[in-house]
């Protein structure tokens, strides 16, 4: 075999790989932490001496991940045009 025959399918084999295990992440933990309040759903004021509720996540420390966010959104059109 060629060895960038060899390489390729390689590259090949691990994105796929990635892929599916992006998907599969998607599937089982479809939010992710939300970066902005750390996880917590609240952030300091502009004083900084009391919490107010992020505004981002709505005070849930969550956010939908991009994969789960694309699937969704197939999901409802499909659901849309039956």
């Amino acid at each position: 075999m060629d060895p960038q025959l060899t390489a390729a399918i390689t590259l090949t084999l691990a994105l796929i790989a990635i892929t599916v295990g992006y998907v599969i992440a998607c599937w089982i933990w479809p939010f992710k932490s939300h970066r902005k309040c750390d996880g917590t759903g609240k952030r300091r004021s502009p004083s900084g001496r009391a919490f107010r509720l992020c505004r981002r996540c709505d005070g849930t420390g969550r956010r939908l991940r991009a994969g789960r966010w694309i699937y969704n959104q197939f999901a409802r059109r499909r659901r849309d045009a039956r």
